[in-house]
């Protein structure tokens, strides 16, 4: 996984939304949390740890309370106690590609996963779209620098870098005007389940149960959906989906998940009723 650098700010939204959910159950006797991330910045700490250290970490107990996330898989769930809220409600599973300028025709709607199997797609080691496309048949460039996998895409050293509709917009105005040459296809999307939750060690259940808590009333009093709108909702009108070609994809490692969490997923026509909202203000 990629540590986190000075241009990385994929923790901050996990960040205020396990503050709000510890604020709403917040008692007398609160106890201070540690927070880990799947971009492995130890948030309270500044530190950068791998996936492996993290499962350390969170099994001896070396933080009270240590938490993480990280994108759910059945080893995981095993290993761990999961906190069963998807934190993005759902919108990591939809995936746009960087590309090139020189290949920003290189999909097209009528594009299918056995074209895509021909090209070379850049992901990070140890993340999950690693496996995923894999599985799905995509032969898969993995590296473990973050930003270095814009600059291959800036560079043509590799020809799509698939990103959550979640992530991408920020990290284009991140990079932008550091690799010129850098573009985003606006021809499909990929779509397969990929819940993001928070987990802890399995004696953590009290503490557990007060995140899993406040995450649903965060949920149910509308607060979670704002703060969701705050980080996310202008990245989701610019990734169009309503004019991309979706193609879904199986994720094999959640076959022991429980469907309940999917009530709080937002929903294809949610996402599309987002971005269609600015084009009728236009």
């Amino acid at each position: 996984m990629a540590p986190l650098t000075n241009f990385d700010q994929r923790n901050v939204y996990e960040r205020e939304l396990l503050k709000l959910a510890l604020k709403l159950t917040a008692t007398k006797d609160t106890e201070e949390f540690v927070l880990a991330s799947n971009n492995n910045s130890l948030l309270s700490h500044g530190s950068n740890l791998s996936l492996k250290r993290i499962e350390t970490l969170a099994k001896q107990g070396f933080y009270k309370n240590f938490f993480f996330k990280f994108s759910v898989r059945d080893n995981l769930l095993e290993d761990f106690l999961a906190i069963p809220f998807p934190l993005e409600r759902g919108i990591v599973g939809y995936r746009v590609s960087f590309v090139s300028k020189q290949n920003q025709s290189l999909l097209t709607p009528l594009t299918r996963i056995e074209h895509i199997s021909k090209l070379t797609t850049l992901q990070g080691i140890g993340w999950l779209d690693s496996d995923i496309l894999t599985k799905n048949g995509m032969p898969v460039f993995t590296i473990s620098v973050y930003e270095k996998m814009f600059e291959m895409i800036n560079e043509n050293r590799a020809e799509l870098f698939f990103r959550g509709i979640n992530e991408w917009h920020s990290e284009y105005q991140t990079f932008k005007y550091q690799f010129p040459n850098l573009s985003v296809d606006q021809n499909i999307a990929l779509h397969y389940k990929m819940p993001r939750f928070f987990f802890t060690a399995k004696h953590n259940v009290k503490n557990a149960k007060r995140v899993e808590a406040g995450l649903k009333m965060a949920f149910e009093n509308g607060q979670l959906q704002k703060l969701w709108n705050q980080f996310y909702a202008e990245s989701v009108k610019a990734s169009k989906l309503s004019k991309r070609t979706i193609i879904p994809l199986d994720n094999p490692y959640i076959k022991n998940l429980n469907k309940g969490y999917e009530k709080y997923n937002i929903s294809l026509q949610e996402l599309i009723e987002i971005e269609l909202s600015t084009e009728k203000s236009q």
